[in-house]
């Protein structure tokens, strides 16, 4: 098992970049699944009339570059390597499985923008945006800013319904697809309770550590590890002690995957992020990183984090003044530390797996994509 310690260094390991590769070989596979997807539903777009049937095409185009826009794809790739865990023969089989998830991500990644107030989305403006100005240029009555929101919503219902509807109709015994059907529903039930969490969380203006970490538990852990990997599983038959392993590994994974995106939305470059710039600081996110500057910094530093914590009219000179406090603090190498922890925890199961005899590839696959998922700048 590497040693997460080294990525301090900023020397990338090898499995990492193993992973790394893995994944970037996977996210082609998986697009020339989803192309396919969109193009048979354009084919044939909903309508009971002409205009009906324009619109429905408008809006399926819209998701559809959305889904298609520069992705990871890390969720359809934990289907299928968790899929390969039990199953490596048949691996290509669970491809069209592993597409659900990725329109659900695209369906919350919807309405979570619009939650957020964010702009822009992998460098794209958000759907919300997107309507608010199609309202705009078509000179419709009413509110512009409401009706890009209730797009949004609407959009965001589609492509959540189309993902479930792809696991559904999947290639697989119906027990185990109803199965892993059922796990996708209640995955994304208890991410919802976990983003109206984190809606507290920011407009309660307070939190502690263990607030964050659970927190991430109840999200990322969820929504981006445990729930794909069980997905893939359940497909492929594992049983329930397999299932109990593989959130022994996702939990810790997902929380240091957490760690460090809330590292890069204060400091990644929007470029490779696909973020606005501080995007994070404007909303006033609950984050490690500000909990403990405001833990360890001094008066007047917790004064400025303070004034400019949730101003959505922050400048680039506000936001660079709170990111020196933050690196001052000793908060970032905090949280990045804590981030390589949570990443260890979940290579700890890594033997575990080895000793089932479960596939060595996919095993590979899971202990470099942990180590990635922390060196990442994107």
């Amino acid at each position: 098992m590497s040693i997460i310690k080294k990525v301090i260094t900023g020397t990338k390991s090898e499995k990492s970049r193993r992973a790394k590769s893995n994944l970037l070989k996977f996210a082609k596979k998986a697009n020339k699944h989803l192309k396919a997807f969109f193009k048979e539903e354009l084919s044939n777009p909903f309508g009971v009339s002409s205009s009906e049937k324009q619109l429905t095409r408008h809006l399926l185009s819209h998701i559809k570059e959305h889904n298609l826009n520069p992705a990871k794809r890390l969720r359809a790739s934990l289907v299928y390597y968790g899929f390969m865990l039990f199953n490596s023969e048949n691996k290509d089989k669970v491809l069209s499985a592993a597409m659900s998830v990725e329109l659900v991500h695209t369906a919350l990644l919807i309405h979570d923008d619009f939650m957020d107030q964010d702009s822009t989305r992998r460098g794209f403006p958000t759907t919300h945006k997107v309507y608010e100005e199609f309202h705009r240029k078509n000179s419709f009555r009413g509110d512009p800013v409401h009706f890009g929101e209730a797009m949004a919503t609407d959009l965001g219902d589609t492509a959540l319904c189309l993902g479930f509807e792809i696991l559904g109709k999947s290639d697989f015994p119906a027990k185990r697809r109803l199965n892993a059907l059922n796990r996708l529903f209640r995955g994304v039930v208890n991410t919802t309770y976990g983003q109206a969490f984190d809606i507290y969380l920011e407009e309660l203006g307070k939190a502690s550590e263990e607030d964050i970490i659970n927190l991430h538990k109840a999200k990322s852990a969820i929504y981006t590890y445990e729930n794909p990997l069980h997905v893939g599983a359940v497909l492929a038959g594992a049983e329930d002690d397999d299932l109990k392993l593989l959130t022994e590994y996702a939990t810790p994974a997902g929380v240091a995957f957490q760690l460090q995106d809330d590292i890069l939305g204060l400091f990644g470059d929007p470029r490779k992020t696909g973020k606005p710039a501080h995007s994070d600081l404007r909303q006033g996110k609950m984050t490690l990183l500000i909990i403990k500057a405001l833990e360890k910094g001094t008066n007047g530093q917790k004064n400025v984090i303070i004034d400019h914590w949730g101003k959505l009219d922050l400048t680039d000179e506000e936001a660079e003044k709170v990111r020196q406090i933050v690196i001052d603090t000793g908060s970032l190498e905090y949280s990045k530390n804590i981030s390589r922890e949570w990443a260890s925890k979940a290579q700890l199961s890594i033997p575990q797996m080895k000793t089932r005899g479960w596939d060595k590839e996919a095993i590979d696959y899971l202990d470099g994509i942990a180590q990635y998922m922390i060196e990442r700048e994107i």
